[in-house]
């Protein structure tokens, strides 16, 4: 029957290894109304097996008294049915065992109580579900301490915020606010940055120094610019940040544009529109300049051929745009 719902011989292996009681259940009136209810939902034969497998509890929940009850509870939270599915596959153990009625509910009502838009609320619950779990009075403490810092409750970014100071230790939160004061953030700095873009305090010492020796020592960005555009920390170094700025060199050394160009006007464009204005422009004056861009993207070496130029090239222009 479990080959019927996307299960193949490894994993229903799997299930009877996590609970072996499953066996001996009686299929057509235990197992397989639960099954018929989460394919009903949305749930595909590629997500069964995985549900099924992450909480070894599921198939034994009652199907009136708990499963149902608990689907209704999420489709209320979020904007539609297969946010809630999604919410269920990425958290199939709260699910059945997450207290929902003191935690869940009432954190997704401080949030509308706080003025945070649906779509932001649907960002918790769909890909950090987990957080939305978490004790209530916690989580009052982290959505005030969000605002309290600065945090706009109607942007995207207010709930990246609150997932971090749900997560974030104090002793790690301090460890990270010394690492940025050695590269000339103070405290407000680094809140201000903080507000602006919380992911990047998701950065390991080692990842967050390595950003930042190569934009303030390497290409001589001041370190408070990069405060200023915080986001750029979180850009993948081999993938955006070596191949943009190998581009840009080359069009600032064959006088294609100005040397004061300021980091961010590359930086922090989206790839199709850094593409746009910055490689299919000039693709007629420079054919291989795609090709540049390409060979940038995780070649380390490709780039640091030009970094002493482009280092005079960006640094320039210390002032915001």
């Amino acid at each position: 029957m479990l080959s019927n719902y996307g299960f193949d011989k490894i994993q229903v292996a799997k299930l009877a290894k996590k609970q072996p009681l499953v066996l001996l259940e009686d299929a057509e009136n235990t197992l397989l109304p639960k099954l018929e209810f989460f394919r009903s939902i949305g749930v595909s034969n590629t997500d069964m097996p995985k549900i099924l497998i992450a909480n070894r509890d599921i198939l034994f929940r009652s199907l009136e008294k708990c499963l149902i009850p608990r689907y209704q509870i999420l489709k209320s939270v979020v904007c539609d049915d297969g946010e809630a599915v999604t919410a269920l596959i990425n958290a199939p153990f709260d699910f059945t065992n997450g207290d929902m009625m003191n935690h869940l509910v009432p954190n997704i009502k401080v949030q509308r109580q706080s003025n945070v838009p649906p779509a932001s609320i649907s960002l918790l619950m769909v890909h950090f579900t987990g957080v939305a779990y978490m004790k209530h009075s916690k989580f009052v403490e982290a959505v005030n301490k969000a605002r309290e810092i600065g945090c706009d409750p109607s942007k995207m970014v207010f709930m990246h915020a609150v997932r971090l100071l749900l997560t974030t230790s104090k002793t790690l939160w301090d460890s990270k606010f010394e690492v940025y004061e050695r590269w000339g953030w103070n405290h407000e700095m680094a809140l201000r940055a903080f507000v602006k873009s919380p992911n990047f305090m998701m950065l390991s010492e080692e990842t967050y120094t390595k950003k930042m020796t190569f934009l303030v020592k390497d290409m001589g960005l001041p370190s408070e610019d990069i405060a200023h555009y915080p986001q750029v920390l979180t850009y993948s170094f081999e993938k955006r940040i070596i191949p943009r700025f190998s581009v840009i060199k080359i069009l600032c050394s064959k006088g294609l544009l100005k040397k004061d160009l300021h980091f961010s006007s590359f930086m922090c464009l989206t790839e199709g529109n850094f593409l746009k204005k910055f490689v299919i422009k000039f693709q007629d004056d420079l054919p291989l300049l795609s090709d540049v861009y390409k060979g940038g993207c995780g070649n380390r070496f490709f780039f640091f051929f030009f970094v002493e130029e482009l280092a005079t090239i960006v640094a320039m222009n210390r002032r915001f745009p």
